[in-house]
């Protein structure tokens, strides 16, 4: 690429033609334009003009921007533009957003390149924009998007894994007043429903073994692939949801998420299907840390501690921590 200053009226069609207008002249004819014969009669009218004159090998920044899109864009992103050596990622599904931030970071290394994505670990809904990349100068050397490409193809950059219909099991250890269980069923759909899980059924049981123990049995011969549990004291290791969901065979796995609301979901194993624990009810109609771990678990179809524990950096959700909710309808 070599860079190019002419007098505007003083321009000649050769002069311009094919060569890369480097700031903007108005509204109608902007940076990054390849100009053409048509476009001189608005150079003379400037007093002087910055071009590019590109190389073999060198390719426009819309081309390059494009480029560098589709090599970020993993299964379920699409991607849109250019618009102005832009390019924009959307989710192309309901779905969890994963982002490589390493890979991030090691593609900003790369000479003249942009990427910028929203947070990791965000449930998002198709349309959703979650990344975006562009290129600096109007054009760059072939061997930038080479780079580029090498670090997209060690690992998948920007995807959006899709949920999960996870056959689900809620089990309720209050006594819930019909305002209540009518306020907790319609969260329960809400919520769940956004996920597409499939509702085996809702049980209100009492606080005590054998009713516990027989509600867990129920979940798993009815194959559940999930366990939502409402109404277990996470302070008390004596509470009947702990002791009876290994005596059915399961395992507490971790009491407490480092965040706030929320801090006492806790989580287990029943089989193969994790066991999410709320402290009440009526937890489940705020936003809370569960909700946080919902799109991994109807993601992965699973759940371990190092989802909870991930939870710390930007764990005070109610104080505006950059966590964003899915968007539940």
């Amino acid at each position: 690429m070599r860079p190019i200053r002419i007098q505007g009226a003083e321009a000649s069609a050769e002069d311009i033609r094919g060569r890369v207008l480097t700031h903007d002249l108005g509204p109608d004819l902007r940076k990054g334009t390849v100009l053409e014969e048509r476009h001189l009669a608005r150079i003379r009218e400037q007093k002087e003009v910055h071009l590019m004159q590109l190389d073999p090998g060198d390719v426009h920044e819309d081309a390059a921007a494009l480029h560098i899109g589709h090599a970020l864009a993993g299964d379920g992103v699409e991607v849109t533009g250019p618009v102005q050596s832009q390019v924009r990622l959307l989710a192309a599904r309901r779905g969890l957003l994963r982002v490589a931030a390493a890979a991030v970071d090691e593609a900003n290394h790369v000479p003249w390149v942009s990427v910028f994505t929203v947070v990791d670990g965000q449930a998002v809904e198709k349309g959703d924009e979650v990344a975006g990349a562009k290129v600096i100068p109007v054009a760059v050397p072939a061997g930038v998007l080479e780079e580029l490409d090498r670090v997209a193809a060690r690992s998948a950059i920007v995807q959006v894994l899709p949920f999960k219909p996870l056959r689900t099991a809620i089990v309720v250890t209050e006594r819930l007043k019909p305002k209540a269980r009518e306020l907790f069923g319609s969260a329960v759909r809400r919520k769940l429903g956004w996920y597409g899980a499939q509702l085996l059924w809702t049980r209100e049981v009492a606080r005590a073994g054998a009713p516990v123990r027989d509600a867990y049995q129920a979940a798993r011969e009815a194959g559940a692939e999930l366990v939502v549990f409402a109404g277990a004291s996470s302070i008390d290791p004596l509470d009947a949801a702990y002791e009876e969901l290994q005596a059915a065979g399961g395992k507490v796995l971790r009491v407490g998420a480092p965040s706030h609301p929320g801090s006492m979901l806790w989580l287990g194993r029943l089989a193969e299907a994790p066991v999410l624990g709320i402290a009440s009810c009526a937890g489940f109609g705020k936003n809370t840390s569960l909700d946080l771990v919902l799109p991994f678990v109807f993601a992965y179809g699973r759940a371990e501690p190092e989802d909870f524990i991930r939870l710390g950096h930007g764990g005070l959700v109610e104080a505006g921590a950059g966590r964003r909710f899915p968007p539940y309808s």
